[in-house]
């Protein structure tokens, strides 16, 4: 009787097993981005993409607006293998690889184009090579707009506009530096406190792109978007280096097929909406205006590139000025 419930046991265990081994792995996304952002709407499409050539073994959800924390908690959960993927930008992960701080710095790259062509060139390989020796997989690139400066007390024209504005910036060395620099009080915040530190008048403005300024609805609490364009820092998709060397050859292979795919439909979707969100900006009553010159706020934040050089060379920097001949 003994015997015959030894063999019951071991044939249950496998059965476990084999259940087991067919299960879906489940693998989640965390962004701090509301769902109808362009760059959200990508990560979707790269969810559905790899679920779809994995027939469902691969099941990735998205996570947006902060529902697993900030940008930092999923940039540790990373490294911990607590957390599969985390789209973020580049401010904070500069804490983890400071070389990520090239796309940062401020008027780095003069058009899409010329980011594009960095970030898809050696560049980009140099960056990647970075991450992955600290454990992080990046998969894709995605288009995060031109930041400029919004504020809730007047248009900005110069950069003595900015003096005693306590402008909201990324959590990082580099953006608080460029916040100073143009002449504000720059004040580190994660995205999901803006909203209601703007309403309660402990922020007096922040920076990004019309793109988030619209999806996040902060056009209720933003009056001014003062074109400074003073960075066009791209966010990216990273997945655990732990998580992803436990994937097959196979899915590793359709995960970085459907992330290059993901890249081009975001890149492209990015591009269609941002004219049209611009005037809904203007009709929620968000008042745009140019700057005078850009000349002075490039003349106070150049030396940010020497700081960065003395840290890390010039060699990326170099490449980065190549990519766009």
């Amino acid at each position: 009787m003994k015997k015959y419930l030894s063999i019951i046991k071991v044939a249950t265990l496998m059965l476990a097993l084999s259940i087991e081994s067919f299960a879906a792995k489940t693998l989640k996304i965390s962004t701090t981005l509301p769902g109808d952002n362009p760059s959200v709407e990508a990560l979707q499409y790269f969810a559905d993409k790899v679920k779809s050539e994995t027939n469902g073994e691969l099941d990735v959800k998205v996570f947006n607006s902060s529902q697993l924390g900030g940008n930092r908690d999923g940039l540790e959960g990373l490294l911990l293998g607590t957390l599969e993927m985390v789209m973020v930008t580049a401010g904070p992960l500069a804490q983890f690889v400071p070389q990520a701080e090239i796309v940062s710095l401020p008027y780095m790259f003069q058009s899409t184009e010329h980011l594009h062509a960095a970030l898809d060139g050696k560049p980009g390989e140099m960056i990647g090579e970075k991450l992955e020796d600290k454990g992080f997989v990046p998969l894709f690139w995605l288009d995060g707009g031109s930041r400029s400066i919004m504020n809730n007390k007047k248009p900005i024209y110069k950069p003595e506009d900015l003096k005693g504005l306590k402008i909201r910036v990324q959590p990082s060395n580099v953006t608080i530096a460029i916040g100073n620099a143009m002449g504000a009080i720059a004040t580190p915040m994660e995205q999901g406190e803006v909203y209601g530190a703007l309403e309660q008048g402990v922020l007096d403005g922040w920076e990004n792109s019309p793109t988030t300024l619209y999806s996040l609805k902060l056009y209720e609490v933003t009056k001014y978007f003062s074109e400074t364009n003073h960075l066009m820092a791209p966010d990216v998709l990273l997945m655990s280096k732990k998580v992803y060397s436990k994937l097959t050859p196979q899915e590793q292979n359709i995960v970085k097929n459907a992330a290059k795919d993901a890249q081009n439909f975001q890149r492209k979707l990015w591009t269609e909406k941002e004219n049209d969100i611009i005037d809904n900006l203007k009709n929620h009553g968000v008042v745009f205006n140019k700057v005078d010159s850009i000349e002075p706020f490039i003349e106070r934040t150049k030396y940010i590139w020497e700081e960065f050089s003395k840290k890390n060379g010039t060699e990326l920097i170099e490449e980065v000025q190549k990519a766009k001949q």
